[in-house]
């Protein structure tokens, strides 16, 4: 995780208000995931934590986790932890059914990803929820840049484009079970950026 990009990355956009409000994926899990329920969420990479104080808000209780940029607000049912969700301990978070994943996993290396999917899944009660949108290897920025490895590549910062397919096998091997998934475009417009997208649920 380039903590250094993303540190300047928030800092330098902060005035954005596309980047204060809350994400398309987490309205999407909202408004057809979670619906009138209310979940324990548990974020990992919550950056500057809009889409956290959007499901704070919704009502949910939520823990937000990043290594680089802490909330600084007061917000009812929010509590944030600036620790690595890579190395951190799941088990001190206590009745998490829901764990959320926005732009993380394509952000760390595969050997990493596989850990975290590790403590999700071992973390998770049976019928929790693992929420997850990443880059495709089908995303236009896919091949440019430093080739670092498992489709990895480095431009301003790095980012592993994910296969969709052996993505899902290795989930379902897990033991996880395909709850939703979508691959394509027009998810999530940034600017220029109109990145190709997984957007998958996953449930225990």
């Amino acid at each position: 995780m380039d903590k250094n990009y993303w540190d300047n990355f928030y800092k330098n956009h902060s005035s954005d208000e596309t980047l204060q409000k809350e994400s398309t994926f987490a309205r999407f899990c909202q408004e057809n995931i979670f619906k009138d329920q209310k979940y324990n969420i548990l974020e990992l990479g919550s950056g500057n934590g809009r889409d956290a104080i959007f499901f704070a808000e919704k009502g949910h209780s939520v823990t937000a986790v990043d290594q680089s940029i802490a909330i600084q607000r007061n917000i009812k049912n929010l509590d944030f932890e600036q620790q690595d969700f890579i190395q951190m301990e799941y088990s001190k978070f206590k009745d998490i059914n829901v764990v959320y994943s926005r732009f993380t996993l394509h952000a760390i290396e595969v050997e990493k990803e596989n850990i975290v999917i590790d403590k999700v899944f071992n973390h998770l009660p049976d019928k929790g929820l693992f929420l997850i949108e990443v880059r495709s290897i089908k995303d236009e920025l896919f091949g440019k840049g430093k080739n670092v490895g498992n489709n990895g590549f480095i431009t301003t910062h790095y980012r592993r484009f994910i296969d969709s397919d052996l993505f899902v096998k290795k989930m379902l091997a897990k033991g996880f079970k395909l709850r939703y998934f979508t691959e394509e475009n027009n998810l999530s417009i940034y600017e220029n950026d109109n990145p190709f997208l997984i957007r998958v649920v996953f449930i225990k």
